[in-house]
């Protein structure tokens, strides 16, 4: 009888295993679509000119930045000063603060260089794109110049992020008269959340959301639009290109650290927290199940396939990719991949380094300008037209 015994140890020893294991994967599959808490940073002094922060990765990241502090204060912080390896802080040259500072210990540190879309233009207004759980918010961003273009652009966010995110690229857009149209889509805190809550499909749904913000732009007279998306809004907008009631319409892309293929990013961000590989692997299985993903709160699994764009003879419409080797959460190689599975339609150009989504912080100006020269194209048709 006792080798029944052993056998009998042996499979709960395998039960106890796999409910680890899948307790892991759900973990980690929450990880990557639940959307996480800002980054909070400490704050050790300020005057007129400076800020003194904690140092790290981020606040000692050349380029400009933005410092959110109190309900709504905002600092637009520019090149470092000094560090003081002792206190283990960074100062930094304000550029702007909207609020009182002073005093306050604690702040978030992000690319938002832009406190809202009042610092781009006054001739904005905001609109209620209607969605199918309520509304979702948007932005709409009216050019400054006389000359307007009958191409809109719609500008979409990455995951984590918000509108204010996205406004980094409407100068690019307003430099060629086009209205902008910030959006929000579900789970992103703005918009109505997703089924189970504030999760997101990874692109797989929230480009139902956009594509009504882009019925919105028909609707107020845009006869084409460009898509501008950050990381995850790269992804959006790719999958809008086959899926989109307006999908004719759409002229040009714009895409900045794309997610191309999420297989890739999940193993990247694995990799980075320093995890074994079969973490990425139960991640991947959880998102990819209908039963474990119902757990995280996906309303369906997560097909990859359709979400990886580094297959050929997918993409349909010319694509600016701006991404860094410096990300450390989407791999250069999948813009790599994806420019080498499109080469008469994809211009990647690889900025200096930056952590992700920061291609813009690193060269503000090298961005708008690489942005403003694609982007004709598209304000040429207008004319011809």
């Amino acid at each position: 009888m006792g080798w029944l015994l052993a056998v009998g140890c042996i499979v709960a020893l395998v039960l106890i295993v796999g409910r680890i294991a899948g307790g892991i994967g759900i973990a980690a599959a929450r990880a990557v679509v639940v959307h996480g808490r800002p980054r909070v940073t400490r704050i050790h002094r300020s005057d007129a000119a400076t800020v003194t922060l904690e140092a790290d990765r981020w606040t000692t990241h050349a380029g400009l930045f933005g410092l959110w502090f109190g309900s709504g204060g905002h600092a637009v912080v520019g090149p470092v000063c000094g560090l003081d390896p002792v206190e283990g802080t960074v100062t930094r040259e304000l550029v702007t603060v909207t609020g009182d500072l002073a005093g306050h210990v604690r702040g978030r540190w992000t690319g938002h260089v832009h406190a809202g879309p009042a610092d781009l233009s006054p001739g904005f207004r905001e609109v209620a794109v209607p969605v199918a759980r309520g509304v979702a918010p948007a932005w709409e961003i009216a050019p400054t110049g006389r000359d307007r273009s009958t191409t809109w652009a719609v500008h979409i966010h990455g995951l984590g992020s918000t509108r204010i995110g996205a406004l980094r690229a409407v100068p690019a857009a307003d430099a060629l008269g086009m209205t902008s149209l910030v959006v929000s889509y579900r789970g992103d805190g703005e918009a109505p959340d997703a089924e189970g809550g504030r999760v997101s499909s990874l692109g797989a749904r929230e480009w139902i959301d956009v594509d009504a913000a882009i019925g919105h732009a028909v609707d107020c007279g845009a006869e084409r639009v460009v898509l501008i998306g950050w990381s995850l809004g790269a992804a959006i907008a790719l999958q809008l290109t086959e899926r989109s009631a307006h999908r004719d319409l759409i002229d040009r892309l714009v895409l900045i650290a794309p997610v191309t293929d999420w297989r890739a990013a999940i193993r990247q961000g694995a990799r980075e927290r320093r995890l074994p590989g079969w973490v990425a692997a139960a991640a991947l299985r959880t998102l990819s199940d209908a039963r474990s993903g119902a757990r995280v709160g996906l309303p369906e699994p997560i097909d990859f396939v359709q979400l990886d764009w580094t297959r050929p003879e997918r993409l349909t419409v010319p694509a600016l990719v701006i991404h860094s080797a410096g990300d450390r959460q989407v791999p250069l190689s999948c813009s790599v991949l994806f420019a080498m599975a499109n080469p008469s339609l994809v211009r990647l150009i690889e900025s200096p380094p930056a952590e992700h989504g920061w291609e813009y912080n690193v060269d503000p100006e090298g961005f708008t300008d690489a942005v403003v020269e694609f982007l004709s194209a598209a304000r040429e048709d207008d004319r011809l037209g």
